[in-house]
């Protein structure tokens, strides 16, 4: 699943987890942290990972018909 989301915000896991930040995205991040609504986002996006696995298939086909996602971004 942290995959699978890493993929569809186009980061990597590790930046996802706030293991380690990419010099040119940091930015990005920095906005991120500073910004409390897209931090109460994030958070939510966080806890997807502890939903069961049929759940977060659920919320993936949600965002994906949401963001108009279709074709192998989709599936990523």
């Amino acid at each position: 699943m942290i995959a699978q989301l890493a993929q569809a915000l186009k980061v990597t896991a590790d930046e996802l987890l706030g293991i380690q930040a990419r010099a040119r995205e940091a930015s990005k991040f920095e906005r991120v942290a500073s910004d409390l609504e897209k931090q109460r986002l994030w958070r939510r996006f966080l806890r997807i990972a502890l939903l069961p696995e049929r759940d977060q298939r659920a919320v993936i086909r949600l965002l994906n018909s949401l963001t108009g996602a279709t074709g192998v971004e989709a599936h990523d």
